[in-house]
């Protein structure tokens, strides 16, 4: 590797936030990515709040792992929140983010509920209660606390002045989606005690992103989702409650039954990228127990990964051809990874995958067809291009 790098922080790591890292994060991001993010952190100097600058192979080497897994550890934690990277020439700044509280995990509308898909409910269960404490109630107590002025009285302070940076942590924001929606056209809809330009950060705007495209609401939906996750006291919108609120609003409004499919228009082959998760789940999800969790599934799998969204309705797709429920997110990238590895990047290159997929390959011992075998065009791909007004 020719590329360089330094690291900066605002801070370092508690024994809590230790424990989130390990329990929470790592099941998340791997032993690599939690590797690497504990040897950036212990690479800065802790009087400077910065490493020097140091060839990139150096991570190699500490960490004993090749440029691949370390550049996809990398993005890992990019993904997550726990990094962020800027490049100038061939130098990386790799700036270190502090981990979320456990409180404030958990209420994430995505990484809490990933981790839950992804270590299973005993375990998210066994994880909260190494997290949690009883609540202790102050019912009957009046708060009699002190303030500053009722015990001190000021008089002439001088101001304090100093060329020097006063270190403090600034806690992470975690995980940030791209805008992929209008959002001109959904604040028109807002009520006024929300249509305020200031309530809508970058971050707030990612994750009704996100949240419209997987649970595709009309935009007076979302408008009621934002007014429920408002709160009056503090007079601002909390990114947990709007996935939180999201999750609970299409299972008690649409509970298993899909918004319809709508018809596209005529073209000569099928696009993927103009699959929607709902026409995925409602063609092959048929068998689902929970449609809610598999959108929510896809949400997640979609945030994760940047990459062209035909390839990944290719893989739900396939997945869902194989298995009568979807499939974990870990199940999801192998697939998109393993396809990616050989080079295939988007929809139209994994189309040729779906068109050879048998329509009885939901087994789960599939044999694999013999060399030299022609493959026909499987009856449920008529299905998809009726459905999307594709196919005369």
């Amino acid at each position: 590797m020719g590329k360089s790098f330094w690291i900066m922080t605002h801070g370092y790591t508690s024994s809590e936030d230790n424990k989130v890292l390990t329990l929470l994060y790592q099941p998340l991001i791997g032993t690599e990515a939690y590797g690497l993010y504990m040897m950036l952190m212990n690479l800065v100097d802790r009087t400077r709040l910065q490493s020097d600058v140091m060839s990139l192979s150096v991570l190699s080497d500490l960490l004993n792992i090749k440029e691949e897994l370390l550049l996809n550890s990398k993005d890992k934690l990019e993904a997550i929140g726990l990094l962020s990277t800027f490049l100038k020439d061939d130098i990386y700044l790799f700036r270190l983010n502090m981990p979320l509280s456990a409180k404030q995990f958990f209420l994430d509308g995505i990484l809490g509920s990933y981790l839950r898909s992804e270590v299973g409910i005993d375990n998210f269960d066994l994880l909260m209660a190494y997290f949690s404490v009883p609540e202790i109630s102050k019912k009957g107590y009046k708060n009699v606390t002190k303030t500053f002025d009722d015990i001190y009285q000021v008089q002439n302070i001088d101001i304090i002045q100093s060329e020097k940076f006063i270190f403090g942590r600034k806690n992470g924001k975690g995980v940030i989606v791209k805008d992929a929606f209008n959002f001109d056209s959904l604040f028109e809809k807002l009520p006024p005690r929300i249509k305020k330009k200031s309530l809508y950060p970058k971050k707030i705007v990612s994750q009704i992103a996100s949240v419209m495209y997987v649970y595709n609401f009309r935009l007076d939906e979302m408008a009621d989702i934002l007014s429920s996750a408002y709160d009056e006291e503090n007079k601002s919108l909390f990114y947990e409650r709007i996935g939180i609120n999201s999750a609970n609003y299409f299972q008690k409004t649409y509970g298993d039954n899909l918004i319809n499919v709508e018809e596209k228009e005529h073209t000569d082959t099928l696009n993927l990228s103009a699959f929607r998760p709902q026409d995925i789940v409602g063609l092959f999800g048929q068998k689902m127990t929970n449609q809610t969790f598999a959108l929510e599934t896809i949400r997640q799998f979609i945030d994760r990964n940047a990459v062209d969204i035909g390839l990944i309705n290719a893989v739900i797709i396939v997945a869902l051809k194989y298995h009568d429920e979807l499939p974990g997110l870990n199940y999801l990238e192998k697939v998109l990874n393993d396809w990616l590895s050989k080079g295939i990047k988007t929809g139209d290159e994994a189309l040729p995958i779906i068109e050879k997929t048998d329509e009885t390959v939901k087994s789960p011992k599939r044999k694999k067809p013999k060399k030299g075998v022609e493959w026909e065009e499987p009856a449920w791909l008529d299905e998809i291009l009726d459905s999307l007004g594709e196919k005369s």
